[in-house]
This record gives structure tokens, sequence and C-alpha cells, in this order.
């Protein structure tokens, strides 16, 4: 996967997209969206940085507001089905995929807004408005080739500082579950 950022959440993850550029009303719109779906991720990830005299009891909210989430993300997810998963890299102002067939993506470069489900289990998306650009590569030792997709997004500032948490959050965890693993394996 490439990687342009030093600081990457890289997961499989459903993704879709819509052709086209998004007006201002609908960009407001998207981006209140946005503000309110970050802030649940990152109070549902607050509990791992609390010392151990608060993590039960944040552990507990987390859990229901978890539930809570989940309830209304399945009624959600119910009238329309999530889009195919890739395998993404998203930084902080670029997001990174690659799809062995073009078929659900436009084949030009463009204006386009990506509905991004970080949390596939809850059924609302981070919309990435932006401009995409699509490439072809051929992966080494591979007979058939990929179609690499880069889309640059703009967010406004409390949205963007907002996703740099979650995805600073989720490098330092990741970080420490390979040393973690590098660890046990050393022993």
């Amino acid at each position: 996967m490439l990687e342009q950022h030093a600081v990457v959440l890289e997961e499989v993850l459903p993704l879709s997209l819509e052709k086209g550029e998004v007006d201002t009303v609908r960009r407001a719109r998207l981006m209140l969206d946005n503000m309110a779906l970050l802030k649940a991720l990152l109070v549902m990830d607050d509990h791992l940085l609390m010392d151990d005299d608060n993590r039960e009891a944040i552990s507990s909210l987390e859990t229901k507001i978890d539930l809570l989430l989940l309830l209304v993300g399945k009624g959600i997810q119910g009238l329309e089905p999530l889009p195919p998963f890739y395998s993404c890299s998203l930084g902080a102002e670029d997001l990174y995929w690659e799809a062995a067939s073009s078929a659900d993506f436009p084949h030009e470069n463009g204006p386009v807004c990506v509905a991004l489900f970080l949390r596939p289990r809850i059924a609302m998306p981070l919309f990435l408005p932006g401009t995409l650009q699509m490439s072809l590569t051929q992966p080494e030792g591979s007979a058939e080739a990929l179609f690499r997709y880069h889309l640059h997004f703009e967010l406004n500032a409390r949205v963007q500082e907002s996703l740099d948490r979650l995805i600073f959050r989720h490098h330092r965890r990741s970080i420490a579950r390979q040393k973690d693993h590098h660890h046990f394996s050393a022993e």
C-alpha cells in the first residue's frame, strides 16, 4: 500500500464514492455529520487512555454507547448494505486504496465524495470530499494489474483536528500491539 504520511490508519474498510463536486450547503452538512461520528469514535477510544481508576467507569459507558450506535447502525444498515471492502491507508489529507477492477470507480480524475466506514459495525461513514486520481500498478510476481486510487481531501479545521487525533491514536495502538507481539515472540 502506498504510504505518503508517517502516521496512517491502515485497515480493510468499506467505501463508496459519488462523482461530482459537493456544493457548499451539502459540504457543511457532511462536516457536521463527520464531527458527530469522530466525536463518538474518540469517546469510544478514550477509555484506552485513562488510568485504572477511571477505566472501568469509562469502559462501562463506552459499552453502552457502542451498543446504542450498533443498534442504530444495524437499523440504518438494514436499509442499505455496506459497500465493498478495500485495503485502505488513511492519512491526514489523503486516502489510498487499491482495487482489482475499476467498475465501481470513475476512470477519470476529478471531484468525488468518498464515504468511508471507519467502524463497519456502525453504519455511519466519514465523508471525504476531494479530488480522485487513479493509476495502474503491477504488483511484483503478479500477472494482474491493480487500480490504485488516491483521494486528496479537505475537511474543515475542527473535523480535521478530530480525524488527526483518531489516526494518531490508532497508529499509537498499532505500534503498541507490534511491540507486544515482538516482545512475546522474542521470549
